[in-house]
């Protein structure tokens, strides 16, 4: 095997500060949940962020919704301003996703812990760039 590591790909394991960070969506994809998730089958929305400005610039952190609990990400699609209608929700599509790509916010980052022990960046709340 031969591998090249980029700066970009080594920042990638680094631990954060606990805290709100400048943030830009770079990527979205989507998979579909493996066969010992809580529903397998279904999908996976996955979006990768990168900090963009202080001392984790350049880190990336993922954070996925699953489509059995979308309700999670409604910090994000408000901060998003996804269209919403007081009666019927947000309608989300994989095309509205990926119309996310280079939209700047807020995330917020905590420290997270797999059931492995190993601690990652958590990102769980986002709100507007001021």
């Amino acid at each position: 095997m031969r591998a090249i590591l980029s700066p970009d790909d080594l920042k990638k394991g680094d631990l954060v500060e606990v805290g709100w960070h400048p943030m830009e969506i770079v990527n979205y994809d989507e998979s579909e949940a493996s066969d010992d998730a809580k529903n397998p089958g279904s999908t996976n929305c996955n979006f990768y962020f990168k900090i963009i400005d202080g001392p984790g610039k350049g880190t990336q952190v993922k954070r996925l919704f699953n489509e059995t609990a979308l309700g999670f990400g409604k910090n994000l699609w408000k901060t998003l301003q996804f269209p919403y209608d007081p009666v019927k929700g947000y309608e989300l599509t994989t095309q509205l996703f990926e119309q996310t790509v280079g939209h700047k916010l807020m995330g917020y980052v905590k420290r997270g812990k797999s059931n492995k022990g190993n601690e990652f960046n958590d990102l769980v709340d986002f709100k507007p760039m001021s």
